[in-house]
């Protein structure tokens, strides 16, 4: 399945950038086949606004980031196979003769969010950050939070350099982010 969209600039409603995205059709998956579990966590907005208040009180420095193809990043669970997209064609052949072997977690995988999570908790454990017992979207490593929703998260510190500290670990654990906002 392909998913096509067309970014747009807000003030201009000008198209500036044109995103394919090719997606695994998850209702072709078979339970026990191609995978077990689906469930991925989301922080609560309880613990969001919690964070944030405290930051704001606090006067604490906080950082959004955006994970780049964050399903992608993470290896795929099961061995997996999906069909050419119609009108692809490879040296090998066709859709009608051959089929793709997956090697990394794709959109449209039902486990795909339980997957990237997985991935993404190891490699914030990986460089020191504990989980939450209260909120597994939760994370703390030294006077850092990180809270993270699906692929988005925010820092907060009272340290801007312990900040950017984490974001130069995040990128050689191979964690990869898009340019964040403040």
């Amino acid at each position: 399945v392909w998913s096509m969209k067309r970014k747009r600039d807000i003030k201009t409603q000008k198209v500036y950038k044109h995103k394919a995205r090719l997606n695994v059709h998850g209702g072709k998956q078979e339970y026990g086949e191609n995978y077990f579990e689906t469930y991925a966590p989301v922080i609560t907005w309880f613990s969001i606004r919690l964070i944030l208040i405290l930051a704001i009180i606090n006067k604490w420095y906080t950082r959004q980031i955006d994970f780049i193809l964050a399903y992608p990043q993470a290896d795929i669970e099961f061995d997996m196979y999906m069909e050419l997209p119609h009108g692809i064609e490879t040296k090998y052949g066709n859709g009608k003769t051959h089929v793709l072997k997956l090697l990394k977690n794709l959109y449209g995988q039902k486990q795909a969010g339980r997957v990237w999570n997985q991935h993404l908790v190891k490699g914030l454990t990986d460089i020191g950050f504990k989980q939450s017992k209260v909120d597994e979207c939760a994370f703390f490593r030294g006077n850092v939070i990180f809270i993270v929703y699906v692929d988005d998260g925010i820092f907060a510190s009272p340290n801007n350099k312990a900040i950017l500290r984490v974001y130069i670990r995040c990128v050689r654990t191979g964690l990869s982010y898009a340019e964040s906002l403040q």
